[in-house]
């Protein structure tokens, strides 16, 4: 791809870091693939501007229709006030209304618009498209190997975001 390099010079692991190398161009590979992986994505979805909770949330709404916001907001993981601002921009775009619930007016619930659609399609096409010219072109075995990979990494980082006392204090006391 034009204008983004494939190599990436890393920079040497300080003297005192208690990081190796190989660790350090680990961390630097995933960060770059993040990086490029962020930048891919929002060149293919339908709205370029978008939000990658807009594209979730149509995504969600493609097979959830009327799902109530916090329901939305939970399965994101985001918190409400910022689901109502995806959904704000969704509907000022046509994609989605807003109805609160006739049997319980404490609840609101969401609908894809046809444009809603139209988007939601747009969009499902464009990452089916990237999916398989990325990952799609790993071996099986590489691919099974990266998902056993990212896996381990996923677990260990949710490791640290585990209740308990901050690492500071963890690495502290032993």
């Amino acid at each position: 791809m034009p204008g983004f390099p494939t190599h990436t010079p890393i920079p040497p692991a300080p003297q005192t870091s208690e990081v190796d190398q190989v660790t350090l161009q680990a961390f630097y590979a995933l960060g770059k693939l993040f990086h490029l992986h962020r930048q891919a994505m929002q060149r293919r979805l339908s709205n370029p501007g978008a939000h990658h909770g807009e594209f979730m949330s149509l995504r969600l709404l493609a097979t959830g229709e009327g799902m109530s916001q916090m329901d939305l907001a939970e399965t994101l993981r985001l918190s409400r006030p910022r689901v109502t601002r995806i959904l704000q921009g969704l509907e000022k775009a046509g994609a989605v209304r807003r109805e609160v619930d006739p049997d319980d007016q404490r609840i609101t619930r969401v609908f894809l618009t046809a444009e809603g659609r139209r988007q939601e399609l747009e969009n499902r096409a464009a990452f089916e498209e990237y999916v398989n010219r990325t990952l799609g072109k790993l071996s099986n075995e590489d691919k099974l190997q990266l998902t056993r990979i990212l896996g381990e990494v996923s677990r260990h980082t949710a490791e640290l975001l585990s209740p308990g006392p901050p690492d500071h204090e963890a690495r502290a006391a032993s």
